[in-house]
Parts: structure tokens; sequence; C-alpha cells
């Protein structure tokens, strides 16, 4: 199986790299994924941890990127909560955001712009 595995990777079939760089895109775009949340995202598949570590895979979602993910997301789940108390929709969003992923800074910047939002409505 190992031999297999190896003639499949030398003929460039199998990129581990590749996929990872996959997933983070997927995780962070389609699945509102954070940092967090891609990173368990590429264990479950299987992606290795030098590559998950190293070669700064993670790092190519930068800051902003996750923010405006995480607003997005916040936004979508918004629409859900507006019949509730400010206060109550704030936890839900909050418990959304960080079971994807998303640090608890980034969810406190995106929870204020949505909470003022929720003000001004």
């Amino acid at each position: 199986m190992t031999e297999a595995v190896a003639a499949v990777k030398e003929l460039g079939l199998v990129d581990d790299e590749a996929l990872a760089k996959e997933l983070v895109s997927y995780g962070a775009c389609t699945k509102g994924l954070g940092t967090a949340g891609i990173t368990a995202l590429l264990r479950r598949r299987g992606i290795p941890e030098e590559i998950i570590g190293s070669s700064g895979i993670i790092d190519e979602l930068d800051e902003l990127d996750e923010y405006r993910c995480a607003e997005e997301l916040a936004g979508r789940k918004a629409r859900l909560y507006k019949d509730l108390p400010a206060e109550k929709a704030r936890r839900r969003l909050y418990g959304v955001l960080k079971r994807r992923g998303h640090s608890s800074e980034t969810i406190k910047r995106v929870l204020d712009g949505v909470m003022e939002d929720w003000r001004g409505a």
C-alpha cells in the first residue's frame, strides 16, 4: 500500500499542499470558518501536521479575510434572530462564530458592528 501511495505521489496525483490550500479557501469562503475551524478541517481530512503548521497555509487566510467571512456569516444568521432581544441574539451569534473557529477578537469586532446595525434598525 505504501508503495502505491509513493508511486501516485511521484506522478503528482496526490498533492497534500494543494489540497490544503483548496480546503483553506473552501473553509473560509464557503463554510465561514475561522483559523481554528480551518485547522480542524485540515486535520479531519488527514493533512499532515507539517503542512498545516510549517508552510503557512493557514497564514494565507489573513485577518481581513477572516473578519470579512465572519461578518458575512453573522449577517446571514442575524436575520434568523431578528425577532429576539438584542442580547439573546448577540449570545447566539457569538456561539455560531465560536463554533466555526473564529477568534474571540474577531467575534467581538463583528458583533459590535452587527449589534450597532441592530440598534439602528
